[in-house]
């Protein structure tokens, strides 16, 4: 066999999936991750799977990976400790960065804390102009001097950002020199390489999240590297970058910025992939798992995607799909203010001690211990039954904690901690669709991960969306979504002209370098001409204003002045779309110009290696706490289920990796591709129909 493995590293599980290039056949794991080492997940999940299909490690043919690592590193400050080299006279802009408030009202709000300490910056001598010609160049002794006094020192982390090194990187290409001499294993960042594009808050900020996350990322893939050649696996390590595609475990070791959202936009993968199978297009993917929920839009079948987004108040400035993380997972605690209201989140136990109802040691009430009070989640079939799951440590939790100090039963108090945990998922919800000028009510939301099944139908209803499909493998879709994504690389140059000025042969030249830095870097991963594809891209605006919105170039020609008129076209009816007006007698500004290269992997056809409809259907009843009362609910094994049947609500449907409610007044039916559509059904009082 010819085996492709995924493995998405989470905050409460690691999900695997094995596909058989050449069949198509799929197998699916999910095992506890190891935060202390979460390798250790990696490969207990690698065995488990391949002794599933009875295959050997050697049968390994790609091995991808989603990883929270440089996530956690920034989020809990846990990063190395980082030393910035920068031009003289600009070593404060991480404290000035844009003069902006946090909360516009709020007096007490604070900009997040620099990544880089004030006495960790260093100032150099030198200067490049806009248009890349050289000003002064930096004395090699200058150089030498702070290379070698970081060295001293023991800071094992750098970030170089000189200013305008993206026309011309010749002094940081001085400063390169000087670190390959005098101190090699140091982990050094160079803008030029990373972000070569204007803006220097931007950059330095992006430069400086690099280096804070690229040496623990760099151990981690090493190690991870490490342990799974001793456990036999030959295959080359990819990592998932936030853009959607893959880069080589070398290349996620020196640009460790592009996996901050690594897991979630295998996610987004998985939802284009579920918009192809069902048909529609407009979703919303909505990716619960134990720490934390990862919104996205999906549009007429096409991801949204930014080239600059926030992680606690830090921008990153590199291409990445539009996701939105909020604090509300399947282990966030459950707890009572200062002002005695009951809230949900962003703390979450983890896979460590973990809910109450794991038997971990966790003593707080989270999510899914009060879907375990409430009979949504089976005690008993967690994982198949794999997983020893506790329900009245579950309900001691909730009672000493939330019930008792309220003053309200345990079924009243869990019921409250999901109306919670709900209205902070609305909240994504309007964040990626009626913020960004979206009406949800005309996009279907498709849920996944291991919690989102259970909160669905109750989402979708609050938001008036009159369609749910939880997709085939919910529970480790994020996973299954790696196997669809191609090497991608992004390259980008800034050259900001007048759209009256801009020569087409200027820009042309600049598709064409990036096209064949593109071209050079996918030969050295093996692939040839014919498994490559380019996309040019280029960022306009209006003159004058501060920032711009990307539009595609058409493809398969030269670019030329019917190109560019196209490209102006295109602005200004995105802009009047995002803006709700259009300025067509205003100049327009091309401001940067970007190719996407990416090296296609071999196209798949997932069959699953349990054969849906074949196993038990009914499961019999229990008791499940719904709207306040306790019904008698229906509960459906998945695997029971064939294409076309219906389940009508209430009703629990349980497998190994999520467990799905199907409220009262809701049908199920299940597609061709194993997928659940939910829909509400509508009924007519006194004449009108209510939703």
């Amino acid at each position: 066999m010819k085996l492709r493995l995924a493995v998405d590293t989470g905050g409460t599980f690691t999900d695997i999936v094995l596909m058989d290039e050449e069949t198509g056949t799929v197998w699916t794991d999910k095992v506890p991750s190891t935060p202390d080492n979460p390798a250790r997940a990696c490969v207990t999940g690698t065995r488990r799977i391949l002794e599933k299909a009875g295959a050997s490690p050697e049968e390994l043919t790609l091995y991808l990976h989603g990883t929270t690592v440089a996530t956690n590193a920034l989020l809990e400050y846990k990063g190395s400790p980082t030393a910035l080299i920068t031009t003289k006279g600009f070593s404060d802009i991480p404290d000035i960065a844009r003069q902006t408030r946090p909360k516009l009202y709020d007096f007490r709000a604070r900009k997040p804390k620099p990544l880089i300490d004030r006495d960790m910056r260093y100032e150099l001598d030198e200067r490049v102009l806009y248009d890349g010609s050289v000003l002064k160049t930096p004395d090699m002794a200058d150089i030498e001097k702070i290379v070698l006094d970081i060295k001293k020192r023991g800071i094992e982390s750098v970030a170089v950002c000189l200013l305008h090194s993206y026309a011309n990187p010749v002094n940081e290409n001085l400063i390169e020199d000087a670190f390959n001499r005098l101190y090699p294993e140091c982990f050094v960042t160079y803008s030029a390489k990373v972000l070569p594009e204007y803006r220097e808050y931007e950059r330095m900020s992006t430069v400086s999240v690099n280096a804070y996350v690229m040496p623990n990322v760099g151990r981690y893939v090493v190690k991870l590297q490490d342990a799974l050649k001793e456990s036999g696996v030959n295959s080359e390590l990819y990592v998932m970058q936030s853009n959607g595609g893959v880069i080589s475990a070398q290349m996620a070791m020196e640009q460790s910025a592009r996996t901050i959202t690594s897991g979630p936009a295998g996610g987004v993968q998985a939802g284009l992939r579920v918009s192809r199978m069902t048909g529609i297009k407009n979703l919303i993917t909505l990716d619960m798992g134990g720490t934390s929920t990862d919104f996205s839009l999906i549009e007429n079948g096409s991801a949204q995607y930014t080239t600059e987004t926030e992680i606690e108040g830090h921008p990153i400035k590199l291409p990445m799909i539009n996701i939105t993380t909020l604090g509300a997972g399947g282990g966030s605690i459950a707890w009572i203010d200062n002002g005695g209201a009951l809230r949900v989140g962003p703390e979450s136990a983890g896979a460590v001690p973990g809910p109450a109802c794991y038997m971990r040691g966790g003593t707080r009430p989270t999510v899914t211990d009060a879907n375990i009070v409430l009979g949504k989640l089976n005690p008993e079939r967690i994982l198949g039954g794999e997983m020893e799951v506790s329900r009245d440590l579950a309900v001691k939790a909730i009672k000493e904690h939330i019930a008792d100090p309220l003053g309200i039963s345990v079924e009243e108090a869990a019921q409250g901690i999901l109306r919670i945990v709900n209205a902070n998922m609305i909240r994504g919800i309007r964040i990626v669709s009626v913020q960004q000028g979206y009406d949800p009510r005309e996009f279907a939301l498709v849920t996944f991960g291991g919690a989102a099944s259970l909160h669905a139908c109750d989402l979708a209803d609050e938001m008036g969306m009159k369609t749910t499909v939880i997709p085939n493998h919910a529970g480790i879709l994020s996973a299954m979504g790696m196997l669809t994504a191609n090497v991608r690389h992004d390259y980008v140059r800034t050259q900001v002209t007048r759209d009256t000025m801009l020569a087409p042969e200027k820009a042309e030249a600049l598709f064409s370098e990036m096209e064949a830095r593109g071209r050079e870097e996918l030969a050295a991963e093996s692939f040839t001409p014919d498994r490559m594809k380019f996309t040019r891209t280029a960022d306009l605006r209006y003159s004058g204003q501060a920032y711009e919105l990307s539009v595609t170039i058409e493809g398969g020609k030269a670019f030329d002045e019917d190109a560019k008129n196209e490209a102006v076209a295109a602005f200004h009816a995105m802009h009047e779309r995002q803006y709700g007006y259009r300025c067509e007698n205003e100049h327009v500004e091309f401001v940067n110009f970007r190719v996407i290269a990416q090296g296609l992997l071999p196209a798949v056809t997932a069959t699953d290696a349990v054969a849906w409809g074949t196993g038990e259907k009914d499961l019999g009843t229990r008791k499940v706490y719904i709207d306040g009362e306790w019904i008698d609910t229906a509960i459906i094994n998945r695997l029971g289920l064939r294409a076309g049947e219906t389940v009508e609500g209430p009703a629990i449907i349980e497998q190994h990796d999520t467990t799905t409610l199907i409220p009262p007044k809701h049908i199920m039916r299940m597609d061709e591709n194993a997928n659940m559509i939910i829909e509400r059904i509508e009924q007519e009082e006194n004449g009108n129909e209510e939703g």
